[in-house]
């Protein structure tokens, strides 16, 4: 009968020290969630932003600009993140070398997270103003009050997130009124993600347009209500975190909301640019000429096809009903100016590469 302590040792699967692991998880470590969602919030959030880049290369605008920033701060935000979880983030005090740096690190990426967010709510606020407001100055100042609200209310969750709270023992202890703070600061993110969802409803219901292009339009907007949800489970988690000992341990759920919150809010921002790219990888969103389009639109004169001769007659009759039949072997051109859905130049613009929703269109009619 063989000796068993002839095999070898036991590895035990829970002992982090077994193997090399690039984000163990055990009961003292429960650094891997934190590495997996931010890792794949930053994977999306690049790849989503390069599409939009791709789509809107010709006619760029702050928009456009808002969310590079926005999405530009995550990435700082994400590599903030990344030293603070190999300095120990997401494991038991006892197992992290120095808590106050780790501390500083996890304060520094929640700030910059919060600029993130509020950069790509801005964005929103901006598209919807260069798709619905033209030469509307009722709309036009609807756009710039919620924008500058939403300002205000960035730089008041920040102050409130951040103020009298100590950066490098936030892992000692809890700033003071901590479910006061984060219960405000979700309550101005939900109230302006709210006013993103009523704003785009509100213009487009003015346009003159079938219902259901409407609605597909309202659709594409409708996606940051999710920002809403992860919002609220980030305030829930946090109020569950400040009735614990605070630690890089405990914050783990937090701090996975929280990442998921920062994820989809970017991407959300970008999601009614998408329609150009899918029609380019010809999917069909029910053929409405509600989105974007990739190519250019603008004041132009087109050479209509003759007239058969049955068209020609009934035209002439029901235009004139005086015109001789030898009048049936002339041609017609038609002049057509088209302040057309998408982007590019439109009518009375002068030139201009800003994006519009409506539809205007022009003709005459010239016998020649």
């Amino acid at each position: 009968m063989s000796d068993p302590s002839a095999a070898g040792p036991t590895i035990d699967p829970m002992d982090t020290s077994a193997g090399n692991r690039f984000a163990p998880y055990s009961p003292e470590n429960h650094s891997a969630p934190l590495w997996i969602v931010s890792i794949l919030g930053l994977i999306y959030t690049i790849g989503v932003l390069s599409i939009r880049l791709f789509i809107k290369r010709r006619v760029f605008g702050w928009d456009d600009s808002l969310i590079v920033a926005g999405t530009l701060t995550g990435l700082v935000q994400a590599i903030v993140f990344f030293k603070a979880l190999k300095s120990g983030l997401g494991q038991v005090p006892e197992h992290v070398p120095n808590l106050s740096t780790t501390a500083s690190l996890a304060f520094t990426a929640q700030i910059l997270l919060l600029i993130a967010l509020y950069l790509a709510k801005c964005s929103g606020i901006l598209l919807l103003r260069r798709l619905f407001v033209r030469d509307q100055q009722n709309t036009g100042r609807l756009c710039d009050v919620v924008l500058g609200f939403t300002v205000v209310c960035g730089i008041a969750t920040v102050v409130m997130s951040s103020a009298g709270c100590p950066s490098t023992g936030s892992f000692t202890t809890h700033c003071s009124s901590t479910n006061t703070r984060w219960s405000v600061v979700t309550a101005l993110d939900i109230a302006t993600e709210v006013i993103l969802l009523l704003l785009p409803a509100y213009l487009v219901w003015q346009l003159q347009m079938k219902t259901s292009y409407k609605l597909r339009v309202i659709a594409a907007f409708c996606f940051r209500i999710l920002v809403i949800i992860f919002s609220i489970f980030h305030l829930i988690a946090r109020i569950k975190y400040a009735d614990t000992q605070p630690s890089p341990f405990n914050i783990v759920t937090t701090l996975v909301w929280h990442q998921t919150l920062l994820a989809w809010g970017l991407i959300s921002a970008t999601i009614p640019n998408l329609k150009a790219f899918l029609q380019s990888l010809s999917a069909s969103w029910g053929g409405a000429d509600w989105g974007y389009t990739v190519k250019a639109y603008g004041n132009g004169t087109f050479e209509m096809k003759s007239m058969g001769t049955q068209s020609r007659s009934h035209a002439m009759a029901s235009t004139t009903g005086t015109e001789n039949a030898t009048d049936m072997d002339q041609k017609y051109e038609t002049q057509i100016q088209t302040r057309q859905v998408g982007e590019r130049s439109s009518l009375g613009s002068g030139g201009s590469q800003d994006m519009i929703i409506r539809k205007e269109t022009v003709w005459t009619v010239v016998r020649s």
